[in-house]
């Protein structure tokens, strides 16, 4: 597990959200304390129809960041959404967020600790906050970036949430989200992340899976996407669906094991469990 050099997390360093350019890359935040954080955009967020924000989960930071060596990084993730919403969206206003604004786990056992995810989702809430009322904001987690999000949620402003290869969203059930929006899961069918241990004990753990149907997440195909890290491969069906909830087209998504679409627009506001019912208050 990495620790040396890590930064104080007592969380009153708050995020500070500021437009710049570093390196030709258009910025949102930037912190080089400890590990580093920072916040990028892929296109232009003040006149997007449609915004999404990427959590990405461990071992992210300032140092490897920009590694052009990282093919499934969280830069090199974002800008293949970006893409995948150009393509399947031409003539929508689009705007990827590549969120790595908060101190990310090293190793595996610091993953169990949800202290860094309760930290991290208080300034990814406020982006949200800040962001157009106008655009559909949709948030992605990716591994311990899907707890991020789920912490995040009761007091974010955001349309849908997808995780991916989710070990649990900090919460023991679906109400205790606190969120109104469409919720979306998908597990890959090589995935180790189905192993990772179920419970909730204090700060320890991050509680069910939500692709069970208990969490009433609406689950989607990902195809034959490799491993862990391979939900944004290029051209995957796993990427379409991400890109098609981002555009807000749900009847375009697909089920596991689904050639063709399936939802309907209409199924989704009609059906209670997966819009949920209630927000807090």
């Amino acid at each position: 597990m990495k620790t040396a050099g890590r930064a104080d997390v007592s969380g009153t360093d708050r995020l500070h959200y500021e437009p710049m350019e570093l390196r030709d890359a258009q910025l949102l935040a930037y912190d080089e304390t400890g590990e580093g954080r920072i916040v990028e955009v892929f296109g232009d967020v003040a006149t997007a129809e449609h915004i999404m924000i990427f959590v990405p989960g461990n071992d992210n930071g300032l140092g490897n960041y920009f590694d052009e060596n990282r093919p499934t990084g969280p830069r090199a993730s974002g800008w293949t959404l970006g893409r995948m919403l150009r393509t399947l969206g031409p003539n929508d206003r689009v705007a990827v967020i590549v969120w790595v604004g908060y101190r990310t786990p090293w190793g595996f056992l610091e993953s169990f600790s949800r202290t860094l995810a309760e930290l991290g989702a208080i300034d990814l809430a406020r982006l949200t906050r800040i962001l157009p009322r106008s655009a559909h904001v949709t948030l992605v987690g990716h591994s311990y970036g899907a707890v991020v999000c789920g912490l995040a949620l009761p007091s974010a402003r955001v349309d849908d949430c997808v995780v991916l290869g989710s070990p649990g969203m900090g919460t023991s059930s679906r109400e205790d989200l606190c969120f109104a929006g469409n919720l979306w899961a998908a597990l890959g069918p090589s995935d180790w992340i189905r192993y990772f241990p179920r419970v909730k004990i204090g700060r320890i753990g991050h509680g069910p899976s939500p692709v069970r149907a208990q969490h009433g997440a609406i689950v989607f195909g990902t195809g034959a996407v490799r491993g862990h890290c391979g939900y944004f491969a290029d051209a995957s069906e796993s990427l379409r669906n991400i890109a098609r909830i981002g555009l807000g087209r749900y009847d375009e998504v697909t089920r596991p094991g689904e050639l063709q679409p399936r939802l309907t627009a209409s199924a989704i506001r009609e059906d209670g469990s997966i819009l949920g019912t209630r927000e807090c208050r």
